[in-house]
């Protein structure tokens, strides 16, 4: 178990690929964090999956490109798992149709959710992350 006591968040985590990363990380002895943005369904359903293969997990929701909801994920993690080790920017959105097609607010969203998120998870785990170090 190469991960065995280490805790996740994994962004995007109720579907595709990053359901797929979530179980994975399970298998591997973490506890996992399954954020979503829009299926609680699917998000409980990849918590009981992880509980099943014997390990723990808490879904939480937030839109990642907000600044407050991924501050109350982070602090969601650290209250329930005491630590953060490893994030994985999953979550991001594409729209099907041709670039000359799509939108003005299409875009910001895609840029908000692609690398404002991205951002803002790295931003707030990294702290808690380095309180781990430093606290070495």
């Amino acid at each position: 178990m190469k991960l065995k006591n280490k805790v996740a968040i994994i962004t995007g985590a109720s579907r595709g690929i990053g359901k797929s990363t979530a179980l994975l990380f399970a298998k591997e002895g973490a506890k996992v964090v399954v954020n979503y943005f829009s299926s609680e369904k699917d998000a409980l359903s990849v918590v009981d999956e992880i509980k099943k293969i014997g390990s723990e997990s808490i879904a939480v929701k937030c839109d990642v490109s907000k600044e407050n909801e991924v501050k109350a994920m982070i602090q969601k993690t650290i209250k329930t798992f005491g630590k953060i080790d490893i994030l994985v920017n999953n979550a991001g959105i594409v729209f099907d149709v041709p670039f000359f097609k799509r939108t003005v607010e299409q875009w910001k969203q895609t840029l908000d959710i692609n690398l404002l998120g991205t951002f803002l998870c790295s931003k707030y785990a990294s702290e808690q992350m380095l309180k781990i170090i430093t606290e070495k």
